[in-house]
C-alpha cells in the first residue's frame, strides 16, 4: 500500500471515530430502541371530566389555576377567570402526550434538553389535581424538537419528576409567558356604532361632550366654546372607539384596588339602545373600575356586563387609556386656524 493511501485510511479512521464520539455525547441520542407508543400520563385522559386544579411552575413563576362553576380562573389574580380555550387545549394536549423515545437518563446532560430542575427557568412542572385534591398527574415538559418526530408531528421532550430519564415525546405544549399571559384578556367590547353620546370628564370637573342623533351622523361637540371648532370628524368619532375589543394589560380585585367615584377621572359611554357604560381611572397609572347600567333593551345586557366587571380593577393599554382621558384640547382647534 502506498504512503499516500495509508494516510487517506487513517485519517478517515480518525473523522470517523470523532463523530461517534459526538454522536454518543448528544443528550438526545437514542439510548435504546424505539417502544411503542405509550401514554405519557395514561391516567388523565379518563379523569379530564373530573380536574379541578392545574398548576404550572417555572423558576420563580407560579400559576394555579381553578375550577370554579365550570370556568377555570386564576388563582394568582383573586380568581379572575383564564383563557378557557388554552386551559382546556393543555389538558388535552397532557392527555393525548405519547412516549416515542427514551433519551439521555444521567442527570447532567438534562439541560441540554431543557428537563432540568423546573426551579432553574428552563423546563415547566405541570400538576393535575381532581375534585377530591388527588394528585391525578406531573410531568416536566422541556425543549420542543418539532421536526425530530417527521411526518408533521411535532416532538418534546419530557420527564416525571423524580426520574432523570427523558424521553422524546409525540406532542406539543403551549406553556409560554407568565401568569398575566394565561388570563382572559377581554374585558368589554361595545362598537362604535352602537355609540351616541360620550362624556369625558377630567378629574378636576371640566367635561367634554361628543354625541350625535342616529349611527349614519357625525359626532359632535355639545356647547362647544364660540372661538374654537372641531378639528375633524375622525378626531370627534375617536373616542367613540374607546371600549371596541377592550383589553385588559393586568387585573386585581376591586377590593385590592378600590378606584372612587368623586374626584377621578371618568368616561360614560350611551349606546343607543340604552345601555350606559362608566369608566372611571385610578389617580395614578392606566387602572380603571367599570360599571354598566341599562333598561328596557339593554338591561339584561347591562345586569351581565356588572356581574362581570364590577368586582375588578383593570390595568389597560396607555393607547386606550390616552383615548379615555380626551379633553376639549384635543378635538378643537382655534376657529380659522
Amino acid at each position: 500500500m502506498r504512503l499516500g493511501q495509508l494516510r487517506l485510511l487513517i485519517a478517515a479512521a480518525v473523522v470517523a471515530g470523532l463523530a461517534a464520539g459526538f454522536v454518543a455525547l448528544r443528550p438526545d441520542r437514542d439510548v435504546s430502541a424505539p417502544v411503542a407508543a405509550q401514554r405519557a400520563l395514561p391516567g388523565v385522559a379518563g379523569k379530564l371530566g373530573d380536574l379541578a386544579w392545574l398548576r404550572l411552575t417555572r423558576g420563580q413563576m407560579t400559576a394555579n389555576f381553578s375550577l370554579i362553576n365550570k370556568q377555570w380562573a386564576v388563582v394568582e389574580k383573586g380568581n379572575y377567570p383564564a383563557d378557557q380555550a388554552r386551559v382546556g387545549r393543555l389538558l388535552v394536549q397532557l392527555a393525548e402526550c405519547e412516549l416515542v423515545e427514551p433519551k439521555t437518563s444521567r442527570a447532567e446532560l438534562l439541560a441540554r434538553l431543557e428537563l432540568d430542575d423546573p426551579a432553574n427557568g428552563k423546563s415547566t412542572l405541570v400538576s393535575v389535581q381532581d375534585r377530591a385534591g388527588g394528585q391525578v398527574a406531573q410531568l416536566i415538559v422541556g425543549g420542543k424538537r418539532p421536526s425530530e418526530l417527521g411526518g408533521g408531528d411535532a416532538g418534546v421532550y419530557v420527564r416525571k419528576p423524580g426520574s432523570d430519564q427523558a424521553w422524546l415525546a409525540r406532542g406539543s405544549f403551549d406553556l409560554a409567558g407568565g401568569v398575566l399571559s394565561w388570563l382572559d384578556r377581554g374585558v368589554v367590547d361595545i362598537k362604535p356604532q352602537r355609540i351616541a353620546a360620550v362624556v369625558l370628564t377630567a378629574a378636576d370637573g371640566t367635561a367634554v361632550t361628543v354625541g350625535r342623533g342616529s349611527a349614519d351622523l357625525p359626532f359632535a361637540i355639545e356647547a362647544a366654546p364660540s372661538d374654537v371648532q372641531p378639528r375633524d370628524d375622525v378626531a370627534l368619532a375617536a373616542p367613540a372607539g374607546a371600549l371596541a375589543a377592550l383589553t385588559l394589560d393586568d387585573v386585581r380585585p376591586a377590593s385590592e384596588m378600590p378606584i372612587p367615584y368623586d374626584g377621578v377621572a371618568t368616561a360614560a359611554f350611551t349606546t343607543f339602545d340604552g345601555l350606559i357604560v362608566g369608566v372611571r381611572f385610578a389617580a395614578n397609572g392606566d387602572w380603571v373600575a367599570l360599571d354598566a347600567a341599562g333598561a328596557g333593551d339593554s338591561e339584561a345586557e347591562a345586569k351581565a356586563l356588572s356581574a362581570r366587571l364590577t368586582r375588578w380593577s383593570f390595568a389597560i393599554p396607555p393607547q386606550r387609556a390616552k383615548l379615555l382621558r380626551t379633553t376639549l384640547a384635543d378635538l378643537v382647534q382655534q376657529r380659522g386656524s
